[in-house]
């Protein structure tokens, strides 16, 4: 196992010692997503970094906005089930947030999307495995108690969060190479193509295992009815069009190569009429996460002038 690298995400305090030493821009690593939007909070409103109730709302402040377009329609839409207009021109948040941490979401007048309760509430539960003990390294968040509420045409108000003392733990992330993925891909039109689909995927798990290939994972699929030819067409029930894909993890790169090799050598070795082949094999990088101690960490703020 080869290790990358790792990276803890910080809290707040350090971008608000930087905003309070004169910062207008704060340029920072890898820190906890609602700390981005708290540290402005704080450096603005003074609240202590002890004060669990405002840094619990804060948290609530920092998760609404920190994925940006979510909470005003995007990852939301369903047509016909929850609709949201003009999703190309998608109008990012605004948060007026009070001294006491009450929010107003909207969004820039005549911009696509929405902000409603119901994206609200979305955004307000996604990620969250447990609403009243959200764990940030600024605080214990506690949204259960929080109140939604619709107060205008795009504006929607949020209140009632709270918070308890931090773990004093950070999240780290370690990056190492965890295997290999080698893949390939070829398409079948025209009539009996699932049946020319099937062949060939038996063909090439067959090559596999004749050849030895050492996979500890394989997958076997077919893919889709109207990539080649626009909308789907049928010949007795079954799709006009169909791709094969061959994947495999691997302990190395040579190995993975295979298995694309194999998937390419169906132009003239496999069933009728194949076309579009393609075929890749790269390295995965996988993260393992784990909780350090916040001493752990060290931070610095160097101030430069533009």
């Amino acid at each position: 196992m080869i290790f990358r690298r790792s990276v803890s995400r910080i809290r707040a305090a350090p971008i608000v010692d930087a905003l309070k030493g004169g910062a207008d821009v704060v340029i920072t690593g890898r820190a906890a997503d609602p700390a981005l939007f708290m540290a402005p909070l704080i450096a603005e409103f003074g609240w202590a970094l002890d004060d669990w109730t405002m840094l619990g709302r804060g948290t609530l402040v920092g998760h609404l906005l920190e994925c940006a377009g979510q909470v005003t329609g995007g990852y939301f839409a369903d047509p016909g089930v929850k609709d949201v207009s003009d999703l190309a021109r998608l109008g990012f948040p605004i948060g007026e947030v009070r001294e006491d941490g009450e929010l107003v979401v909207t969004k820039v007048a005549g911009s696509g999307g929405a902000v409603t309760a119901r994206t609200v509430k979305e955004q307000l539960l996604y990620e969250i495995h447990d609403p009243k003990a959200y764990l940030q390294p600024d605080v214990i968040a506690d949204f259960s108690e929080a109140r939604v509420e619709e107060i205008g045409p795009d504006r929607v108000r949020v209140t009632g969060g709270r918070g308890a003392p931090r773990t004093g733990l950070l999240k780290t992330s370690v990056g190492y190479v965890d295997s290999y993925v080698g893949e390939g891909q070829i398409s079948y039109a025209g009539p009996n193509a699932v049946a020319r689909g099937r062949l060939a995927l038996d063909i090439v798990r067959e090559r596999l295992a004749l050849t030895g290939l050492g996979a500890t994972e394989t997958r076997f699929d077919l893919i889709g009815v109207n990539s080649l030819h626009g909308e789907a067409r049928t010949r007795d029930g079954d799709p006009y069009e169909v791709r094969i894909r061959v994947v495999g993890r691997t302990d190395s790169l040579a190995e993975a190569r295979r298995i694309g090799e194999e998937v390419e050598t169906l132009y003239t070795n496999g069933p009728a009429a194949g076309g579009g082949a393609r075929k890749s094999a790269r390295q995965v990088v996988s993260v393992a996460s784990a909780l350090i101690p916040e001493a752990a960490v060290r931070t610095a703020i160097t101030i430069e002038e533009a």
